[in-house]
């Protein structure tokens, strides 16, 4: 070995310790913030703590065995997958097609990107508040509008079809801006050298954009989806402040239902089953989806 290389083997050495020193901090606030939370949720979750009656000692997979037959934590897995489900295809859906509008002018109009973001920046509580009123008939300036012509407005907040309508709405207006950021970040790197040879070759817009442009957005498309159906689960601001899980329990999603039982029935070793439960179905989900992702890179 040369003095030369062994240089090198030591500067490389020097070079990766620093690195570990700099994830550090990170590692330390990951452990902080997110390990030992869940850990102290996954504690709870085997105990019989009660808010108010304390806790008899006493730990086991009771709270489990009650998860397997209570219908209220079946109805909010369907709330929660029919807003998950509904909400992210129409983010993604409007995402893509707000991106593909702004491709071609986002250098001359770069205003309108800021625009479109402005939603994602306003705090979920405010647009919340903002579609409450928007969906209370006397409060709606839509509902005053239609009013003068005599149309009338459905009450989206009376039935549980139109209360998770509402939800959805709302969800879908405040974050499409995270899915048409990341798809036109994905078309600005699509060479628009493509698009021209299908040109050529007598391709429409269209057919371009179906057989060329969208297999190649197609892992951006799955990271969008991927980050938007892991982050829906938690409908929990927009549901509190439109629908507060009305008309009834119609719009209780899972991690609703957890705040139920942990702060309004005062039993919080079952909410943290429920929220385990969440934890787990959200895992189950990343690792699908991240695999299917891998599959289309490859």
């Amino acid at each position: 070995m040369t003095q030369a290389t062994s240089k090198r083997r030591g500067a490389t050495y020097e070079l990766e310790r620093g690195y570990r020193r700099m994830i550090i901090p990170a590692i330390l606030a990951v452990a902080i913030f997110a390990i030992v939370p869940l850990a102290g949720m996954l504690a709870l979750s085997f105990s019989d703590y009660h808010l108010i009656r304390g806790s008899k000692g006493e730990f086991g997979f009771h709270n489990f065995a009650r998860l397997l037959s209570d219908q209220r934590l079946v109805n909010s897995i369907y709330v929660m997958s029919v807003l998950s489900i509904f909400g992210v295809a129409a983010q993604v859906v409007i995402g893509t097609a707000v991106a593909v509008g702004l491709q071609k002018i986002v250098g001359k109009w770069r205003l309108g990107r800021v625009l479109f973001l402005v939603p994602y920046a306003v705090p979920h509580v405010a647009v919340a508040l903002i579609w409450l009123s928007l969906f209370t008939p006397t409060l709606s300036p839509i509902n005053a509008f239609f009013d003068l012509f005599g149309f009338t407005v459905p009450t989206f907040l009376t039935t549980q079809n139109d209360a998770m309508f509402a939800i959805i709405v709302a969800d879908t207006w405040t974050n499409f801006p995270f899915a048409m950021l990341i798809i036109l970040a994905a078309l600005q790197g699509i060479s628009t050298d493509l698009d021209e040879a299908a040109a050529i070759d007598g391709a429409s817009r269209v057919k371009t954009f179906i057989f060329i442009t969208l297999p190649l957005l197609m892992p951006a498309l799955l990271m969008v989806t991927l980050f938007r159906f892991i982050d829906s689960l938690k409908h929990f601001p927009m549901i509190f402040v439109i629908t507060k899980g009305g008309p009834g329990r119609s719009t209780q999603a899972t991690n609703f239902y957890a705040y139920v039982q942990t702060f309004q029935n005062s039993n919080v070793a079952y909410g943290a089953a429920i929220a385990v439960l969440l934890f787990l179905m959200a895992a189950l989900i990343s690792f699908y989806v991240a695999r299917l992702n891998q599959r289309v890179s490859q």
